[in-house]
């Protein structure tokens, strides 16, 4: 029987979805040229514009402007981002700030939340957006700070000598609510709340706060809109007002679930520390706690003491609707600024992933390390029993784009199934060991890499290099990729030298691949694989039982080992199969991200020269059930046909013109290669763990059936399979 036991395909491929696939931050779905543009813009402001190339900047700019002249090109808040980049270009490279003003305007007018870019303010940046905004700035922070809408002078002072009209008693909150009612009109939401609330000032009218805090949503001031709602809630409902109570109740409802919220992780020994969010203080007790927040970026900083040496930390945060944001205060020494370090990260970063981490602060070290321990077992209904325990390896520098890796696997393999007993050999013991190394560097776009692997067994030698290359195309939505690798093994027989059995086979293989990114929470795969083998693979192990003619006819399907004895001819030779075979597949998968879900399905066809083919399907359902656990359960189910020169039984025969015994050629008794199918169960979860949550402990476990349809000794096999494994990442 076959003694190699592999791991269950395109595993990897599983955690290469769980890795690209991220959670939807709850805005809304992306328009087409979304991808493109946040990745022209963060070019253009990292290269040119660092460069002091303005001209050159502004150029590309205006491509991606010609990119979003349809309305439904590029959402209302990638376009922000563009006329914000454009208008930055203008007054901070060219002082040209009437003209940034106006970019500014139009940024302002797609997407009301639109903030500066972090660490590229200069005053002439701040004072055309400030103008575009009509002097005022959104407000941001907590709750608590937030006392409410960030008001300024109104654009036109009241004239003084107007008459209120009838229902109202003061002219002033009158001229102010028209004015509001007009920036409304024009869209100018910041205006339209800040002349509201100099009419509520003036007259408390709920009609009128029930405007501002329109206005205040719309423009993103959803802490400030979630006050003044509740107010008109609590006063409308005293005065009988139940159209504007109903209104009222709805947005507050909508608001509640889609205000950002922010947690601030204190250090777990400092002294006299002092947290600051867009420099007001947090109180200490709202410390690893929920904090609510208007949408846009958001500055912690905090200074502490630890050992009586006083310390500080700093770190921009960029929060979205619904989205909570988990910040790590972790105290440096004075005068290191961790915008300075995230700045290093990002001129140094070689792509795109590398430069997002930097963004975050997750990249304050050149390298990273992470280790894995997998203890896994398997079980099956003939008697097969293996123990697995296997370590792993790998070093990433995020700012030097190259990466190794190194793992060791040890399978321990207890065999007595019924291919042993049927030739009377006793139930044996082995140990397989299985190194691994390889490495990859990326080099723009491109990225190269090279593995090796080694197995190694009483009976069967394997050896493996092979090399790989990757290119990025059109700003990383679409990744082609190609794969070669060339195997060497040689089959022998356990307790005999190689020297004197050993069966070389050699392999070919290519695999040509195609990553596709859909869109921010879809990623569809399709890769080609084929396998050019040589070599005698027949099992050295593996007699086959021989029938006569009449004998054969009446063999049934799954005949005991007892009964095919005892109705066979005395010959049995070994198992011999063609010296070559041509092996292809194709294979897709489909990934899809929900808010706290990812749907994984898959399908692989395979052909081969032999004539099997074969179908395999996968599902896969990820749950995220709180922010350290994640749960799944998994199907497959597969189908395949026999090869062509399968037989039940195989007959012997031998007559006047056949003086020796004569066999097929061909013929085979791995029920590998018969006729088959099967399904599997699965169900797996991950819980991660330590304060930094770079700890994770995982958990699977598959039970698998599989229907034999035209085999001898068994109709079916019962297999389990479990595996324990233990992470840790380190920066």
């Amino acid at each position: 029987m076959s003694r190699r036991f592999a791991a269950l395909p395109l595993a990897a491929l599983a955690l290469a979805a769980a890795i690209l696939v991220h959670p939807r931050d709850g805005r809304a779905a992306a328009a087409p040229n979304d991808k493109e543009i946040e990745a022209l813009v963060e070019s253009v402001m990292t290269t040119d514009y660092a460069a002091g190339k303005f001209d050159d900047a502004l150029a590309q700019l205006e491509f991606g402007k010609q990119a979003c002249a349809a309305k439904t090109a590029c959402s209302p808040k990638v376009r922000g981002k563009l006329y914000v980049a454009v208008g930055t270009v203008l007054a901070g490279g060219q002082k040209k700030v009437a003209e940034a003003r106006e970019a500014f305007a139009t940024a302002l007018r797609e997407d009301p939340t639109a903030n500066l870019i972090a660490d590229l303010q200069t005053p002439e940046i701040q004072t055309a957006f400030n103008q575009a905004r009509g002097g005022t700035t959104a407000s941001g922070g907590t709750a608590e700070t937030n006392k409410g809408p960030a008001t300024r002078a109104p654009r036109k002072a009241y004239p003084g000598n107007l008459r209120p009209p009838r229902g109202w008693k003061s002219a002033e909150a009158w001229f102010y609510y028209e004015e509001a009612a007009r920036s409304e009109a024009g869209r100018d939401w910041l205006d339209c709340a800040d002349y509201a609330q100099a009419s509520v000032a003036v007259e408390n009218r709920q009609t009128t706060r029930y405007l501002a805090a329109a206005c205040e949503e719309r423009a993103g001031l959803w802490i400030e809109a979630l006050a003044d709602y509740q107010t008109v809630l609590e006063a409308s409902g005293k005065l009988g007002l139940r159209d504007i109570e109903a209104k009222t109740r709805k947005h507050l409802d909508l608001l509640h679930d889609k205000i950002p919220k922010l947690v601030l992780r204190k250090p777990a020994r400092a002294d006299d520390l002092v947290v600051k969010l867009n420099d007001v203080e947090v109180a200490p007790e709202k410390l690893n706690g929920e904090i609510w927040v208007n949408p846009g970026q958001r500055t912690v900083t905090a200074r502490g003491k630890v050992g009586g040496v006083v310390m500080e930390f700093e770190q921009i945060v960029d929060v979205g609707e619904s989205e909570t944001n988990t910040v790590e205060i972790k105290l440096g020494p004075r005068g290191v600024k961790k915008d300075q370090v995230m700045m290093r990260c990002m001129l140094a970063a070689q792509e795109r992933d590398d430069f997002a981490k930097c963004l975050k602060g997750g990249a304050t070290s050149s390298l990273n390390l992470h280790m894995g321990l997998e203890i896994s077992g398997y079980h099956d209904t003939e008697h097969v029993d293996v123990v697995t325990p296997a370590f792993s390896v790998s070093i990433e520098s995020p700012t030097g784009g190259w990466g190794v890796h190194g793992a060791m696997l040890v399978d321990v393999v207890t065999a007595a199934s019924a291919d042993i007993v049927a030739t009377a050999s006793p139930r044996w013991r082995e140990t397989r060991y299985v190194p691994t190394l390889g490495g990859h560097k990326r080099l723009g776009d491109v990225d190269l890499s090279l593995n090796g692997t080694l197995s190694h067994e009483p009976d069967y030698l394997a050896t493996s290099v092979g090399a790989g290359i990757s290119v990025d195309l059109r700003q990383k939505t679409v990744t082609p990729a190609l794969n070669y690798e060339f195997s060497y093994d040689v089959s022998g027989r356990a307790g005999t030298p190689f020297s004197i059995i050993s069966r070389p086979i050699s392999r070919h293989g290519i695999t040509a691949s195609t990553t596709f990114v859909l869109d921010k929470a879809t990623l569809f795969a399709v890769n080609f694989a084929a396998v050019l083998e040589s070599g005698d693979t027949s099992k050295l192990y593996r007699y086959l039982p021989m029938f006569s003619a009449d004998v054969s006819a009446r063999v049934p399907i799954g005949l005991a080992i007892d009964a095919v004895n005892l109705n066979r001819s005395p010959a049995r030779p070994l198992d011999n199969l063609p010296t070559s075979r041509q092996r292809w597949a194709v294979a897709g998968l489909l990934a899809h991200r929900f808010t706290s879900t990812t749907l994984r399905l898959e399908e692989r066809l395979y052909v081969d020269n032999w004539g099997l083919k074969a179908s395999t399907t996968d599902g896969q359902f990820l749950m995220d059930l709180a922010e350290r656990v994640r749960v799944w359960p998994a199907v497959r189910a597969n189908v395949q046909t026999a090869v062509s020169f399968w037989q039940l039984t195989y007959v012997d025969k031998q007559g006047k013109h056949l003086p020796e015994l004569s066999v097929p050629t061909l013929r085979t008794g791995d029920r590998e290669l018969g006729p088959l199918v099967g399904v599997t169960f699965g169900a797996g979860g991950r819980f991660a763990l330590g304060e930094h949550k770079n700890w994770a402990l995982g958990v699977t476990g598959n039970i698998n059936y599989t229907r034999f349809l035209d085999h001898l000794y068994l109709i079916d096999r019962l297999a389990y399979f479990g595996a324990t494994t233990l992470e840790v990442d380190f920066e």
